[in-house]
């Protein structure tokens, strides 16, 4: 009964938010017609990304058909040209929210007049229903975020001069969009500068309704998203922007939603009223761990394209004050540097992150936390076994001592960087505690005990190393002063062979060659002038 009430609450709400949104005319189909491209690609034509058909629609708006092997099918991409062009453009990453599709944004939201006077390259690429996430539709796979994170970054590298450093890629969304911009932000807080959502649930697990119907309009069966939210916390928090806050240190974050409500209007907009609510408590989250970001709570405002397309603007405003006035973009000057220290929680089994690269061998879902990762070592959170592979920190061939501390023991040993400067590191988290076997899901039986267990890696330079090095100093040291007094020497040599040839033809005073030319003297002199010569060389 309950179950029942939750489903036919979610379809009532998104009824209300079709018809919010059909007021400003046609509302977009959500199957897009690509029967005019023919049969989809099979074989070697299906294993990476091309471009199927491409349409110039105006002077800056351009429309491609991309054939997606992350999703198996062609979806549709729009392309919005800088409105100043320049060599290299920063690119903005707009999504749609849910029941809308790539055509929206310039359709019903105003995108292109908005941006017409900006710098960024805007790219709208097809979302599906919207779950902006993986998932399981019969027997296909919809990977909406690959295609969304590495299809779409690939497609702009191979067709546009795109400026790919992290403070000029931009992502921003209505709706579930926005939910989707505010997650890949927090999933690889190393790519982007900035995210941005208008009126976006950023807390899944207090929309699990609307989240399951979403996934449901899309062919999925019900509770297929993210699994049940009690059973299978991990994955809902894994993809919840709420839990993954901290990843969001550093970057520009605005975000906003309207009341729900109009001046003068008795009725109410649930929906967005519900959403607000949640960005009331994600900006007290952020405030929480003390991250700066932008929250703006309108006063009136439904979910419709009236109060997207004015979030747009603002936003876009605010990108262009940032812009004029250096001493105000908060540009992340703290971004990790080479070997600098940062956190990262996620719930993926293998990831990169600032050029490391983490596998976990699990049994089960779970939030891993990556913590003070730094060259001087890390700290892992979790259940099953790990690997771990550095960037390029370290002196290629030299040997460093490597302990490891964790619930299965503690192991010393050392380990000497590759030909890139890498090392590598495995070992043991927590073990997976499990209750006996059942029938039903192949890893039901194993809970989550054990997955707040840390395992602590720490990196030094090994002491017969550190030994050579000051060995090598010394020598480097002594072969300086004896290339000094080398040196000096020659040009004493050569001096006294001048004088000898000087004394023969114009035959000086003694005293003047006396005084003049005094052994003593050259060497020091000269030996002090090599010896400088040689430390700023060196």
């Amino acid at each position: 009964m309950r179950r029942s009430l939750i489903i036919a609450m979610g379809a009532r709400a998104i009824r209300t938010l079709t018809a919010a949104r059909s007021h400003r005319g046609r509302y977009p189909a959500r199957d897009q017609t690509t029967s005019f491209l023919g049969p989809e690609p099979r074989g070697k034509d299906a294993r990476t990304w091309h471009i199927r058909d491409k349409r110039k629609l105006s002077r800056r708006l351009r429309e491609f058909f991309l054939y997606s092997p992350a999703l198996g099918r062609t979806v549709g991409v729009r392309v919005l040209l800088p409105g100043i062009p320049a060599e290299v453009s920063p690119v903005i990453h707009l999504f749609h929210g849910g029941g809308d599709d790539f055509r929206s944004w310039t359709d019903f939201g105003s995108a292109e007049e908005l941006t017409l006077d900006s710098p960024y390259l805007v790219v709208m690429p097809d979302g599906g229903a919207g779950t902006y996430s993986r998932l399981a539709v019969g027997s296909e796979v919809h990977d909406w975020p690959r295609f969304h994170t590495e299809e779409i970054p690939a497609f702009l590298k191979a067709n546009f001069s795109v400026d790919w450093a992290p403070a000029s890629q931009l992502v921003a969304g209505l709706s579930m969009g926005g939910y989707g911009a505010m997650k890949y932000a927090a999933w690889h807080p190393d790519r982007y500068g900035s995210a941005a959502a208008f009126s976006s649930p950023l807390d899944p697990l207090s929309t699990v309704p609307a989240f399951d119907i979403i996934a449901m309009r899309e062919g999925a069966r019900s509770l297929s998203l993210f699994g049940d939210p009690a059973l299978d916390r991990s994955e809902w928090l894994a993809n919840s922007p709420y839990a993954l806050a901290e990843n969001l240190r550093g970057l520009d974050l605005w975000f906003s939603a309207g009341s729900g409500s109009l001046e003068g209007a008795k009725d109410r907009d649930l929906l967005e009223s519900m959403i607000s609510s949640q960005g009331e408590r994600f900006s007290a989250r952020l405030n929480s761990l003390g991250i700066r970001h932008s929250w703006f709570p309108r006063t009136s405002g439904l979910h419709n394209w009236t109060s997207w397309e004015r979030e747009l603007g603002a936003w876009l405003k605010t990108l262009a004050k940032r812009r004029n006035y250096a001493s105000s973009d908060r540009r992340r000057t703290d971004r990790v540097a080479d070997g600098g220290q940062f956190t990262f929680l996620t719930g993926h089994a293998l990831f990169d992150i600032h050029g490391w690269r983490v596998e976990i061998s699990r049994r089960r879902a779970q939030v891993v936390r990556f913590d003070a990762v730094s060259a001087s070592g890390f700290s892992l959170t979790g259940t099953g076994s790990f690997r771990v592979r550095t960037p390029g920190l370290f002196d290629p061939g030299r040997r460093y001592d490597i302990s490891v501390s964790g619930p299965s023991g503690d192991n010393a040993y050392q380990q000497k960087a590759d030909k890139k400067g890498r090392l590598t590191f495995t070992g043991r988290l927590a073990a997976a505690m499990h209750d006996p076997i059942i029938p039903g899901k192949r890893t039901a039986h194993f809970a989550t005990l054990g997955q707040d267990e840390v395992t602590t890696v720490r990196i030094a330079s090994a002491p017969v190393d550190a030994a050579a090095d000051r060995r090598h100093s010394s020598a480097e040291v002594d072969r300086a002063a004896a290339d000094g007094r080398h040196t000096a020497a020659a040009e004493v040599s050569g001096k006294a062979a001048v004088d000898g040839e000087r004394s023969t033809a114009d035959v000086p005073d003694p005293s003047q060659t006396e005084s003049a030319d005094d052994p003593t003297g050259v060497y020091i002199e000269s030996g002090r002038e090599s010896t400088a010569a040689d430390s700023s060389e060196r």
